[in-house]
């Protein structure tokens, strides 16, 4: 008997898991099963039982492959790293699982936004740590090879994955869908000048910069307000300047529901994100869920969306000019007379990571049903 779509054991790897993979797991059918490694420091274990979520190693995964049935896998991105042998065994499992059992094939799926070129990354190892990160990447390729489908989230991804396993030779069908989120319920009338920094409160963020401009912005709009949310090596200095200045607010590692609300109650989300030899920002989680909120985005052109943001009224400021621009970027956007309604009209009825579920388990549906 074939299954239905609502049939489907949908299983999502993950080498790291965060609460916004486990809120986005629970609002999808068929809801997904979600095996992980580690989990963010945002993760929140209110979560779990509501996402199916199960902390396993590598071999308890594989021993789940094969006493389980399997329709759809969905991996982390090849490009991780450390999660490329996992994926390879768990894949192998399931397959030869269905063989024995005469099943159809599982299908293999992944969603990529990694933005930062592998050989420039390579290239900035230390000679030891580049050695554990061709090793760690020894099984990428045959990953690549299982995979029967892909999604990249932004443009900037399918360009680097091109170039790291060429056009050629065996491709897994792909699409891009921008990840971009939809539209969330809220007032759209204009709101007071409230400028939100929300992640981590770290240089590669950007979190000195925006300390540094807010003089600036103080200094020209006498009814700003800056507030800080997060956590992380700044949240001393964050908390340092808000007893010392009573239009900054800090809120250090609040719960989800109060991120909700504050970015409901701010007019621009500023996320100025600094390239680093290892890192760069694939999208931004605070972005997408700022543009999700109505806020008006201040960032630089570190983001895999950075294009859609500046061809939408946001401002995209050139990584070398953040700290002569910032100030006057966060003024500007400020006094814009874009109000919430405005920024989420322009935003897909779908979410983007929801668009992209559904096309990369529509091919499973095809592959295991028929």
């Amino acid at each position: 008997m074939n299954p239905t779509a609502r049939d489907l054991r949908v299983v999502q790897l993950y080498e790291v898991v965060r609460s916004a993979h486990l809120e986005r797991a629970a609002a999808v059918e068929p809801r997904p099963v979600i095996l992980y490694r580690r989990n963010r420091y945002d993760f929140d274990p209110a979560l779990v039982a509501a996402s199916d979520a199960q902390r396993r190693n590598l071999w308890r995964s594989v021993v789940y492959a094969l006493s389980t049935d399997v329709d759809i896998v969905e991996v982390n991105e090849p490009l991780s790293g450390d999660s490329s042998l996992p994926s390879v065994s768990f894949i192998a499992a399931a397959r030869f699982r269905a063989m024995l059992r005469r099943r159809p094939r599982p299908l293999a799926v992944s969603y990529a936004i990694e933005n930062f070129d592998p050989d420039v990354l390579v290239r900035n190892l230390p000679l030891k740590a580049r050695m554990r990160h061709r090793l760690r990447h020894l099984a990428t390729p045959v990953l690549w090879r299982s995979l029967d489908r892909i999604v990249y989230g932004t443009s900037e991804a399918r360009v680097v994955y091109g170039k790291a396993f060429g056009t050629t030779g065996r491709q897994p069908v792909s699409t891009l869908i921008e990840a971009l989120p939809a539209p969330v319920d809220g007032a759209d009338a204009a709101r007071h000048p409230v400028i939100l920094f929300l992640g981590d409160l770290s240089e590669r963020k950007g979190f000195p910069d925006v300390i540094a401009a807010w003089p600036q912005v103080r200094a020209a709009l006498p009814d700003a307000r800056l507030v800080i949310v997060g956590r992380g090596p700044g949240a001393e200095e964050a908390v340092t300047l808000a007893s010392a200045d009573d239009r900054v607010t800090a809120v250090i590692d609040p719960p989800r529901a109060d991120i909700a609300r504050l970015l409901r109650n701010a007019k621009v989300l500023v996320l100025p994100s600094r390239r680093r030899p290892l890192w760069r920002e694939q999208v931004g989680l605070p972005i997408v869920e700022g543009l999700a909120a109505g806020c008006l985005v201040v960032t630089t052109t570190e983001t895999g969306i950075s294009e859609w943001l500046a061809r939408h009224g946001h401002w995209v400021i050139p990584e070398r000019e953040v700290s002569a621009a910032l100030g006057a970027a966060l003024i500007e956007a400020v006094n814009s007379s874009r109000e919430p309604g405005d920024v989420r009209s322009d935003l897909p009825p779908v979410d983007g990571r929801q668009a992209a579920h559904e096309w990369m388990h529509r091919a499973g549906e095809s592959t295991a049903i028929g």
